[in-house]
């Protein structure tokens, strides 16, 4: 598949998980073609708001007396939206929108909140931005404004164009997932993400040094969270690698997300149910931030399932394992997830488990342990 093809496919999942885009893109490539088009096919509404020539007031509200206290009247676009029930607003120009405009625009992105108007759910924050290089009295975007968005470098090659000249463009779909398994894969997803954070503490928040980098995607626990959501929708829609590799990229920087990618396809942990089937038997993973992904993952299977045989194999068995290995504080945090499910399955906790989490069972009081 092509990166153009990878990009239109990270752009619907985007807009499918609800997520704010930044397209980067020459004038005259399609990025406002594209976005009316999704608009149109989905039937939502679309507003288009030229970030260059706006006030701030547009963005944070008219500030008028009521009384005893001012209120920020919302602008009239955000009054469209509201009365269309949502839809997708359009933020042209953004990069050539001056950074007083820029600071009144982080809390419309990123709450839906317009003066003193909270915009309806679903509500979708598109944008887009030529390269500084080809931007006409453009600025470098605000850091805390570009790490609202993920990132989408929109490229044309001369192959869709001519393609789409004779035979027409094809349409950029934005899938629909069902919610249930977009929140059961972003548990997984963030147990990835947080085991990979585990190895790579200094990836948690990077804030570039250069300005013009800033302005572009960049690791924070906000991204991170946004590339978790991003990877759950996308593994709920069934996308390809590339897809997912663009959209991590595009809300933490391509090299955080090369490192993380790698860091994923080189891990061998031990199957966590096929361990909780034979009483808690683990061969355990060598470094700190696999252990961190199987406690993970141990904590998600026994709440989902909280068998007293598998409480007592999660607590007796992996969770003893993780302490005798050193790492208590691991296998500490671990228990205080599932701690209510094997009170509940009532389950009996060995010596072992007793010795371990001497201090944590004194606080609950309420585990069963043997004499």
């Amino acid at each position: 598949m092509s990166k153009y093809e990878d990009g239109c496919g990270a752009l619907a999942i985007a807009l499918s998980a609800g997520m704010p885009v930044l397209l980067w893109g020459g004038p005259g490539v399609g990025k406002t073609s594209v976005i009316e088009q999704i608009a149109h096919s989905r039937g939502w509404h679309l507003e288009t708001v030229i970030a260059s020539i706006c006030d701030p007031t547009d963005f944070k509200g008219m500030p008028r007396d009521a009384g005893d206290r001012t209120v920020f009247s919302p602008p009239e676009w955000a009054v469209r939206v509201a009365e269309a029930g949502g839809g997708v607003v359009f933020l042209d120009e953004i990069s050539t929108a001056p950074p007083s405009v820029q600071a009144a625009l982080l809390r419309p992105v990123l709450t839906g909140v317009v003066g003193d108007l909270e915009l309806p759910p679903g509500t979708r924050f598109v944008a887009a931005a030529n390269p500084p290089d080809q931007a006409a009295d453009g600025w470098d975007l605000s850091a805390p404004l570009a790490n609202r968005f993920v990132h989408i470098d929109w490229e044309v090659p001369a192959r869709v164009v001519t393609d789409g000249f004779v035979y027409g463009f094809a349409p950029v779909a934005v899938p629909e997932v069902d919610e249930s398994d977009v929140e059961r894969l972003l548990a997984e997803a963030r147990r990835s993400i947080g085991a990979f954070i585990a190895a790579r503490p200094d990836l948690v928040h990077r804030l570039p040094t250069a300005s013009s980098a800033r302005g572009r995607a960049w690791p924070s626990p906000r991204s991170w969270d946004m590339a978790a959501r991003l990877l759950a929708t996308a593994d709920a829609a069934g996308s390809r690698q590339g897809i997912k590799q663009l959209l991590v990229a595009g809300a933490v920087g391509p090299s955080t997300a090369r490192e993380y990618f790698a860091w994923h396809r080189s891990l061998d942990l031990p199957d966590i149910e096929s361990a909780l089937d034979a009483g808690g038997s683990i061969d355990l993973p060598a470094t700190p931030d696999r252990i961190v992904a199987v406690c993970g993952a141990l904590a998600a299977a026994v709440n989902a399932d909280p068998s007293a045989a598998r409480c007592d194999a999660a607590v007796n068995g992996i969770l003893v394992s993780v302490a005798d290995a050193g790492h208590l504080d691991l296998a500490t945090v671990a228990l205080r997830k599932i701690a209510p499910a094997v009170q509940r399955s009532g389950a009996v906790l060995g010596p072992a488990a007793v010795a371990h989490f001497a201090a944590l069972l004194g606080k609950m009081g309420a585990l069963k342990a043997t004499a």
